[in-house]
């Protein structure tokens, strides 16, 4: 399969001149990419000169040969942090509101605005001060909202947030209230209530009311100067909550307000105001006029943008497709059409996760791999180095944010503005690439299903992919299942002749489900429930295919009858008990002769040095306290 982003080889080129005459109207556009291909070489070689990077990636002795993937981590600017011009001021009155020292009862502060005009953007930068930071500490909590929420969803993501851990699933309301409750218990703390719709049933002061008391039961008001800070398209809401503060209402940006936003997303590694085409300027300012000073707009159109040759005839060609006026969804649409190819599969999949979901970027990785979206390619990496650099693209062109990364730059969360989650919802049902369920509904064409509802029934008997959010999945006809995700509950074995590849679970395994599972000969990525570690595949067991596999525990017969073969085996987490003999552990982990990526919780300092010691050729992800955050 070709790569859809690799513009055309020179031999290519010439081919194409000479086809015949139904192809001389292409020669100009031809020359404009020869030329343009050649200016940006230039541009390369002065930038490699400029920065000191003429020596990155070229394998020298003593150095360390970097994939393209890891040389833009280092060099290119943050592209998921958007630099929202204005929101400084607008951040330093929030701030004052949230440490306010006159008013010590717990009340709540409110962002209001309409879709796209950046209240999460805003409310990131306030909960990520180093003044609400100083002042609030380990007690900044964040939850999504959104328009279809749960409570008990709700509650159990504060609690976590509180806890810094993953907490028991399947309890009721009242537990994970009562938890919070006496975890906040003499804390001064904030909680953020991010994206709070109205009811689509109810008037919104009766929604807002029984919402609210519902979630500050387990908000307990110490009279310390605790704060909730929500934001919300609806002033309506954001009234009708208990406040001494008038809601902040975010403006539109102006006109200079949003051509500095739009040539910042646009030319992310010059100083726009110095370093772009005079040409351009006067359609700068058409596009700027276009998107009417809507945050989410600008940026996603200068993602869209910095994909392109700067000058006029590529710009004019954005343009001539943008036949609207003020509309952040046709600016976003258009976005989506300009992606290649697969990147369009990638970015359809984001559909199947709930609204505001944050998304694990390794699980969403290795799920675009087992659906076969990701080309093979002739330079040597894998499948899975690949796709992040697809991640990677996606974020660039500002479709994709970054919640968190790691300490070498890589994305660990991720999630997309609801305005684009709700364009990929549109393209993926336009397509029949995949259906999302929020009751029991039939799924008889599509191939893939996000289990939003209770039931699992009548889909196709081809799915390939399956993620439960909520609700039993009855999977024993679809033998054609690859990828299954985020499931919560379920019954039974899971069959060794169908062909999964994919399997991220949360839940506490049977047995009988546990024993199945390692007899799946196909399996590339497995990782069991971070609550209750599982024990890993029993002695002398060989999965040639196995890629990747966390939340294990090494079994006691490993000792007496022989070690599983995993001869593939390049990324392992688990958990070490105390009582178990270290040297066995050891000899498992000499056995991995592809290990690039190693998780072990709970080891001591000479164990730890041991492991050092005896395996320097890998790489121990999140060894600081050996968390498993870097590797699910």
């Amino acid at each position: 399969m070709k790569n859809p982003n690799k513009r055309p080889s020179k031999r290519e080129a010439f081919k194409r001149m000479f086809r015949g005459p139904k192809q001389i109207p292409e020669l100009h556009e031809l020359g404009l990419e020869i030329n343009e291909i050649l200016k940006r070489i230039k541009n390369i070689s002065e930038s490699r000169e400029k920065y000191g990077t003429n020596n990155l990636g070229e394998g020298s002795e003593g150095q360390i040969e970097l994939p393209a993937r890891r040389v833009r981590q280092l060099l290119v600017p943050d592209f998921d942090d958007p630099a929202v011009v204005g929101f400084d001021q607008y951040k330093d009155d929030i701030v004052k509101q949230l440490l306010d020292d006159n008013i010590k009862r717990r009340c709540v502060v409110s962002i209001v605005g309409t879709g796209g005009l950046g209240k999460t953007t805003l409310a990131r930068k306030v909960y990520n001060s180093p003044n609400v930071k100083a002042e609030f500490g380990l007690h900044r909590i964040w939850a999504t909202i959104s328009q279809n929420f749960e409570l008990v969803d709700t509650l159990r993501n504060l609690l976590k947030e509180v806890l810094k851990k993953d907490v028991v699933q399947g309890e009721k309301e009242e537990y994970y209230r009562t938890k919070l409750y006496e975890s906040l218990l003499e804390k001064k703390y904030l909680v953020v209530l991010d994206d709070v719709w109205p009811s689509k049933k109810v008037r919104d002061d009766v929604w807002t009311d029984t919402f609210w008391n519902q979630i500050k039961e387990g908000l307990l008001d110490t009279q310390n100067g605790s704060r909730v800070l929500i934001t919300t398209r609806s002033l309506d809401v954001a009234k009708n909550f208990d406040s001494p503060y008038e809601p902040y209402e975010l403006p539109y940006l102006t006109k200079e307000q949003s051509l500095d936003l739009l040539l910042k997303k646009t030319f992310p590694y010059q100083d726009p105001t110095e370093g772009y085409p005079n040409d351009l300027s006067d359609l700068a300012k058409e596009f700027v006029e276009k998107c009417g000073g809507l945050p989410i707009a600008l940026v996603v159109l200068g993602g869209l943008l910095s994909k392109q040759p700067p000058n006029e005839h590529s710009w004019r060609k954005v343009m001539q497709k943008m036949n609207w006026r003020a509309d952040a969804g046709k600016v976003l649409l258009t976005s989506y059409e300009d992606l290649p190819f697969a990147l369009k599969s990638c970015f359809m999949y984001f559909a199947l996760y709930p609204e505001d979901h944050v998304i694990r970027a390794r699980a969403l990785i290795r799920m675009w791999v087992a659906e076969g979206f990701i080309p093979h390619n002739n330079n040597g990496e894998t499948l899975e180095n690949t796709a992040e650099d697809f991640l990677e693209d996606l974020v660039q062109r500002s479709m994709v944010k970054v919640k968190e990364r790691s300490p070498n730059n890589s994305i660990l969360y991720c999630y997309i503005h609801d305005l684009l989650h709700d364009i990929a919802i549109r393209k993926a049902e336009e397509y029949n690439f995949l259906t999302v369920s929020d009751d029991q509904t039939s799924y008889s064409r599509a191939r893939r299903v996000a289990l939003h509802g209770k039931e699992l029934k009548d889909a196709n008997p081809n799915l390939r992919s399956l993620l439960c959010f909520n609700g039993i999945p009855n999977i024993s006809r679809h033998r054609q299942l690859k990828v299954l995700s985020d499931m919560e509950t379920f019954n039974g074995f899971l069959d060794r002749s169908h062909p999964y590849e994919t399997l991220d679970l949360h839940l506490a395994l049977t047995d009988e489900l546990l024993e199945s599972i390692w007899h799946i000969k196909t399996l590339r990525h497995v990782l069991l429930s971070k609550i209750s570690y599982s024990f890993g595949p029993p002695p002398s067991i060989h999965m040639r295919n196995l890629q990747t596999l966390g939340g294990m525990k090494p079994r006691l017969s490993w000792k007496d009858q022989g070690l599983p073969e995993l001869p593939c085996l390049r990324e392992l987490h688990m958990e070490v008990e105390d009582e178990f003999p270290w040297e066995v552990v050891v000899a498992f982990i000499g056995t991995l002769k592809k290990l690039e990526t190693l998780t072990i919780l709970d080891v001591t300092p000479e164990q730890e040095n041991d492991i050092r010691e005896n395996f320097k050729h890998v790489h121990f992800k999140g060894l600081r306290g050996w968390s498993y955050t870097y590797f699910y």
